[in-house]
């Protein structure tokens, strides 16, 4: 028999409704938000049931993996789109569940875009890559303004190439701040020199 969950995503626990055609709901819990606790969620639904919960940060990502990987139809709610609960007079993880539940049941759930697991395993590189350029820019620029705050000048093109690398480890044996050294030995990490 077909089921209608909901599960309202936390950092440190999840709450969950299970209900049934009628809009009844059979069973509600809390869980802890983790590897154990998802895989016995998992593992009390069946292939007919339908599962929907609201794309919070990225906590949500290994619950729906789970449910999804057991072939379970598993739906991503828009928060932003899903009104309902906005509208809600009072706004509690318990009645979040029971509101989504019902719009899940009368198939009015405001849906997100789920990419499939290898693009999404695609995107999570690219926003590391990203991350890391953005890191490595910040200490660049962080290392060049303290070389022009105690009159250093770099005579060669690239201060990051291999050249300027190593006169930027000339410096470190003068008197610079505390501070240039650590951005230094940042950047020579960073650049595998």
């Amino acid at each position: 028999m077909i089921r209608y969950v909901r599960v309202d995503v936390g950092k440190e626990r999840c709450h969950a409704a299970l209900m049934n055609k009628q809009g009844v709901i059979e069973r509600e819990f809390f869980f802890e938000n983790n590897t154990k606790r998802i895989e016995h969620l998992t593992s009390l639904l069946t292939c007919e049931d339908r599962v929907v919960m609201e794309s919070t940060t990225n906590l949500w990502l290994t619950l729906y993996e789970a449910i999804d990987n057991k072939n379970i139809k598993v739906v991503l709610a828009n928060p932003m789109k899903t009104k309902a609960i906005a509208s809600a007079k009072v706004k509690t993880d318990k009645v979040d569940a029971r509101i989504l539940a019902h719009l899940l049941r009368a198939d009015l759930v405001a849906e997100s875009y789920v990419p499939p697991k290898q693009i999404r395993e695609i995107h999570a590189l690219i926003r590391h890559r990203l991350s890391l350029t953005k890191m490595r820019i910040m200490i660049k620029n962080k290392v060049h303004a303290l070389t022009d705050k105690y009159g250093y000048r770099c005579e060669f093109s690239d201060m990051f190439g291999a050249s300027g690398l190593r006169w930027l480890k000339t410096l470190e044996m003068g008197e610079l701040a505390d501070t240039l050294r650590f951005s230094i030995k940042s950047c020579q990490s960073l650049f595998g020199h």
